[in-house]
């Protein structure tokens, strides 16, 4: 149980500081193309964000975690995988290509056709590297992940500044292209820093990898239904409801996703292939995801209740007045955030016992539900409606979820709780501080700078300094 703690620990360390680095630079992208573009346009960059990720899937083929799974892989199999990854990069970007016209017909947006057809291109570089990545995973070799994808997201992050104020590009088709520099770099960078360990051979034997598709059908099927059902909200939206509308709800998307799951990788990432080398013994996986969730929980709660608190003065601040009308979505869709949060370490326990094929038969029935509630909801061309739908599906299946690690891996409610009541009531008396402070501010200085940063700061100083006195007197260790 130690071991699993200290392993956790460990390649968190090294996935936080890259993932610190790599979200403070993808915050500050967002904020500038925040500010450059329309709705319509950040509505595009939601739904080119959506083909990326469904794009990947289908690359990947639910392999990458077979490979993580099964520790025994013979060089002849991880050779055929690795050829099976660059035939589906190269099919993938040409179905892209010849689908561009039918996507941006469906979102009746015909400018979204040339920006597919750009994207596309990364999928001939990126897959190059995925066998690597995964095997790295495997080997717990975190620290050179962290510097392949810091080194990565700063040569695109550079692009885009570059691109941005150098030339009159339009800013949709300067994110295109910092999208493919991403992906493709990083892949050449894996597939490099591999090369001493493992260096692919001309086998294509697909015979020989039949467990690993047995494996990879459930886990492709599961993370398609998956992504299906966390993105629906994207393409109902843009379909029913319009770009400009997209764009409004991609903003409040982002500002709740990405400080908070950039942060969920840190532990989840490591967990998988911890709890696999572990599988059979329940009681370690108990620990080592109680654990997970107490770190989680430590870190995100403050986040997203502190955002709730100054949410009226981070719009307008870092993105103008133009999006005023996020704040009400946002506040919403802070409980989804938090919800999410405390579901995303389920998949660590299900993949690493082997049971993909209950994450597929789960994840369809959550994409069933979230469909027909969204679908639902944004026939009333509200966004706020579809939010609280939203809501509703997440909670039933944070619900669900806990009854199936119940019975996975004997999960008790009691102790679940108790890992998530102390800092839930911590971030909430921070929060409450940032709330009541936030007020005082506005009336003194009349100023939403002031008024946003001495409330962060003074909530964020009382939170550290609670968990500070309570490790001291004992109580932390206790409840947590």
């Amino acid at each position: 149980m130690d071991s699993i703690k200290s392993q956790i620990n460990s390649g968190a360390k090294w996935t936080s500081i890259s993932t610190l680095v790599i979200t403070l630079l993808q915050i500050g992208q967002f904020i500038i193309l925040g500010n450059l573009m329309s709705a319509k346009e950040f509505g595009m960059i939601g739904m080119l964000t959506t083909i990326t990720i469904f794009a990947q899937i289908f690359v990947e083929l639910g392999l990458g975690a077979a490979v993580i799974q099964k520790h025994h892989a013979t060089a002849r199999q991880l050779s055929t995988l690795f050829w099976i990854n660059i035939l589906l990069g190269i099919l993938i970007c040409l179905f892209m290509q010849a689908a561009s016209p039918i996507i941006a017909d469906y979102f009746q947006t015909k400018e979204l056709e040339g920006k597919i057809r750009l994207l596309s291109i990364l999928f001939l570089i990126a897959p190059i590297g995925q066998q690597s990545q995964y095997l790295m995973q495997r080997d717990l070799s975190f620290q050179l992940l962290g510097k392949v994808e810091t080194i990565s997201t700063i040569f695109s992050f550079s692009l885009l500044i570059g691109l941005l104020f150098l030339t009159k590009q339009n800013p949709v088709n300067v994110y295109v292209w910092s999208q493919v520099s991403l992906y493709s770099l990083k892949g050449i960078l894996y597939y490099i820093c591999y090369l001493p360990k493992w260096k692919p051979s001309f086998v294509l034997d697909i015979k020989d990898c039949k467990e690993f598709f047995s494996f990879g059908i459930y886990q492709l099927l599961s993370r398609l239904v998956n992504r299906l059902g966390s993105n629906i909200d994207m393409l109902l939206i843009g379909r029913f409801i319009g770009m400009e509308a997209l764009g409004l709800y991609n903003l409040v998307y982002q500002i709740v996703t990405i400080p908070v799951l950039k942060l969920n990788p840190i532990i989840t990432r490591v967990a998988f292939p911890v709890f696999a080398k572990d599988k059979n013994n329940n009681q370690a996986l108990e620990t080592g995801y109680l654990h997970m969730t107490q770190l989680l929980a430590i870190v995100s709660f403050p986040l997203l209740l502190g955002l709730y608190s100054v949410s009226d003065l981070v719009i307008p601040l870092f993105f103008g007045e133009q999006w005023i009308e996020a704040i009400p979505i946002l506040q919403i869709m802070i409980i989804v955030g938090i919800l999410r949060v405390l579901m995303n370490p389920n998949g660590s326990i299900i993949l690493a016992k082997g049971k993909a094929n209950i994450a597929f038969y789960w994840d369809l029935g959550v994409l069933v539900c979230y469909g027909a509630a969204l679908l639902a909801a944004v026939r009333s061309n509200q966004l706020e409606i579809v939010a609280w739908a939203y809501v509703g599906v997440s909670i039933l299946n944070f619900i669900g979820g806990r009854m199936l690690l119940t019975r996975m891996i004997g999960l008790q409610l009691k102790s679940y709780v108790k890992v998530l009541l102390l800092p839930f009531i911590l971030a909430g008396v921070s929060s409450g501080i940032a709330l009541l402070l936030k007020d005082q501010m506005i009336s003194i200085y009349n100023n939403l700078v002031w008024a946003f940063i001495w409330p962060v700061l003074v909530s964020g100083i009382s939170y550290l300094l609670l968990l500070h006195v309570l490790k001291k007197l004992e109580v932390r260790e206790e409840y947590l």
